[in-house]
């Protein structure tokens, strides 16, 4: 990859958002500077298009995302760096700007508002799943390690964000409203107590205020964890307006977490398990009546999902469905189909080509997308450049979700999209996995080179 000038780079990136008053906040996935702009028509987005280093432009969800690949991180340290931010923070409103702004509808609020809960835990569940497959492997070479303490202790850790989840999200929720975090963290951090999860255990009736608190446990959940914020944030808002300056500091906070913790153990957190085991329920169907299909058309999707930034959505219904019905048969398979068939899409191109050095960067794309999971760098320096390997890519990543699905792929643990991470994901159905991603690249690749490319 070609060298930026990192400080050169940001400055344009926060020239062309609008500059810095333009922004409410920033914050990052794996590849993307994800920034909350309070006017989106004064941003240029062809200009940011234009600026070396940058691979692409999505504009969804209210985020205008900034594609980096990876120069993301650099890149990323200088915009807080120059722009004077923290990384999520929420930066005050310009009340001055009286700009027309876009309305944005209901489908694309909701949307923005779980992309931003979710953006901050994703590096986390990235890590955690990471580190699970490493913990895994290593007895194959090493077996007295799985009975040792180490292996325990870093078990622990590898698991923290995946039980934590919920605490994670509501953060990410209340840094996107604006709230308070740790009131809305505190609250759902509650539905985790072992206190909470012994008296589920063991039966016991548990009322609040004579309202009776339904005896189910949280970790995982990603519903409660989104709307607890909300609920918190109003409450903080009125009691602002009502309780007097000077003794703010003692009843603002303590009433918001007094109502919304009733609400949440009461109202909220029952809500939110119940439509999550719905959802859960959904992809269960999915998975045991028609994989084949449910699989195939997220598959084929997700290339234009990833484009819009919509796909890391999709992360905690992964963990909610290991956690409630003890494995995904749909989301995961998915996301590890559609890598291989992007790098089997670039292996199609590489074959076409008669360009000896687009032929390596090919091959070299074609590795990145397999091996480990990065695939924007093959949707913007390969596929999508030429239009046409997209269509092998749906169709590779389709006919290899149909073969995994039919032979009963099934991910029990989270981990990262890619080919070293599929035997301690899928583990017993890892060869179906191996078979489905082996089909997918063949079928992308095939695909590509029969519809060719416009030099």
């Amino acid at each position: 990859m070609a060298k930026i000038d990192v400080k050169e780079c940001a400055a344009d990136i926060i020239k062309h958002v609008g500059g810095q008053e333009n922004i409410n906040s920033v914050a990052h996935c794996m590849t993307r500077a994800r920034f909350v702009v309070k006017n989106i028509d004064k941003a240029d987005q062809e200009a940011l298009r234009g600026i070396k280093g940058v691979m692409g432009v999505v504009y969804s969800g209210g985020q205008l995302q900034v594609i980096l690949g990876a120069n993301l991180l650099p890149v990323y340290d200088e915009i807080l760096k120059q722009g004077n931010f923290s990384q999520g923070d929420i930066i005050d409103e310009n009340l001055d700007d009286d700009t027309p702004k876009k309305k944005q509808g209901i489908g694309s609020i909701i949307l923005g508002y779980v992309q931003a809960s979710v953006t901050p835990l994703v590096p986390g569940l990235v890590a955690g799943g990471i580190l699970k497959v490493i913990l895994m492997l290593i007895p194959y070479a090493w077996p007295a390690f799985a009975s040792t303490t180490t292996n325990a202790l870093l078990g622990w850790v590898a698991n923290a964000p995946f039980y934590f989840m919920p605490v994670f999200v509501a953060y990410g929720a209340a840094k996107k409203l604006g709230a308070t975090e740790i009131y809305a963290m505190l609250v759902t951090a509650s539905l985790l107590t072992p206190a909470w999860i012994d008296a589920v255990s063991e039966g016991t009736a548990i009322s609040v205020f004579g309202i009776p608190a339904r005896g189910v446990t949280y970790s995982g959940q990603l519903l409660p964890a989104l709307l607890i914020p909300i609920l918190a944030f109003y409450v903080e808002k009125a009691l602002n307006k009502i309780v007097p300056g000077i003794i703010k500091s003692l009843l603002v906070g303590s009433g918001t977490i007094l109502v919304t913790g009733a609400a949440a153990f009461t109202i909220i957190g029952p809500a939110g398990r119940y439509l999550g085991d719905m959802i859960s329920q959904v992809f269960l169907v999915l998975g045991d009546k028609v994989p084949f299909i449910a699989v195939a058309v997220l598959a084929a999707c997700l290339p234009w999902m990833i484009m819009a930034g919509m796909h890391t959505a999709l992360s905690p219904f992964m963990i909610s469905n290991i956690e409630t019905i003890g494995y995904d048969a749909v989301i995961r398979p998915a996301f590890v189909l559609h890598n291989a068939a992007q790098g089997g899409a670039c292996l199609g191109v590489a074959l076409k080509t008669k360009d000896k050095e687009f032929r390596a960067e090919c091959l070299s794309l074609a590795v990145g997308a397999i091996v480990a999971g990065v695939t924007e760098p093959a949707i913007y320096g390969c596929n999508l450049k030429y239009r046409k390997p997209m269509f092998g890519v749906m169709g590779g990543a389709a006919i290899g979700g149909v073969v995994a699905s039919l032979l009963g792929a099934r991910a029990v643990v989270f981990g990262y999209s890619n080919l070293l991470a599929v035997f301690p994901m899928f583990i017993e159905t890892a060869w179906a996995m191996f078979i489905g991603v082996a089909v997918a690249i063949a079928a992308a690749a095939i695909i590509t080179f029969i519809l060719g490319i416009d030099e």
